[in-house]
């Protein structure tokens, strides 16, 4: 991808993947134009997702005091109707720098909040814990060290290997983002323990959302194309008929 496409680029690791069960009723109104919900054995999932972000640049340059801090964001899984492309849809993002959350909103159009989030990585012989907290809501990873691909059709691989942002624009249209970095691999996790308090960073129709399972994923350095306006319609090729 050509260097003049990419508009941010930076480090996402240490990623704790908590995923529940929702009614697809309540996503319908979080969905871009021209995009459905992507179900999982005919359910539909949202994750809540804690990372590290490092190293952030826009276009190229490095961000003052933004170069590592914790993150937490919401999605939900769908797919385009237009050429079926898979990606996510955010449904609220929280970063504890204002700046990151003001161009979210303001240029991307996206769904940011500035909310305090800490985070802290304690390592000990073959064995690390990670946490990442806001108030009294608690997110926490207990692992080994080894790692191992995701599974073909499983549950984590369907939650973790997407590299598409979809998101309305302010004039209603649907921009899809590239993200580009290497596959992610699952960390072997001991524990990882998740409070219940983290629903309550969503609207109340989520109280009921069913915690299905969580996993550790090892992350990476990542490239963000600028957004394109995702088209109406599918092109075809003319047909060239002889005779």
């Amino acid at each position: 991808m050509a260097t003049s496409n990419i508009f941010m680029t930076g480090n996402w690791k240490n990623l704790i993947m908590s995923t529940y069960q929702v009614n697809s009723k309540i996503l319908e109104p979080y969905l871009p134009k021209d995009t459905e919900i992507d179900l999982y054995k005919g359910k539909a999932l949202i994750s809540m997702v804690a990372f590290t972000f490092s190293k952030v640049r826009f276009f190229g340059i490095p961000v003052p005091f933004h170069q590592e801090f914790g993150q937490i964001n919401f999605r939900f899984y769908v797919k385009s109707k237009i050429d079926g492309s898979k990606g996510v849809v955010f449904i609220k993002e929280f970063a504890p720098k204002p700046l990151i959350a003001w161009v979210g909103n303001l240029i991307y159009n996206e769904p940011y909040h500035y909310k305090k989030i800490y985070f802290n990585i304690t390592k000990k012989s073959n064995n690390a814990t990670i946490r990442y907290t806001h108030k009294t809501i608690k997110i926490v990873a207990k692992n080994t060290l080894k790692t191992q691909k995701l599974k073909p059709e499983s549950i984590n691989h369907f939650v973790v290997d997407r590299y598409i942002a979809f998101i309305k624009n302010s004039k209603k249209k649907t921009v899809k983002y590239t993200i580009n970095h290497k596959p992610w691999l699952l960390i072997q996790t001991k524990t990882i323990t998740v409070n219940n308090k983290i629903l309550d960073l969503l609207p109340s129709k989520f109280k009921e959302a069913k915690h299905i399972t969580s996993c550790f994923v090892d992350g990476s350095y990542v490239t963000v194309a600028k957004g394109v306006l995702q088209p109406t319609f599918l092109k075809q090729k003319s047909l060239v008929v002889t005779t």
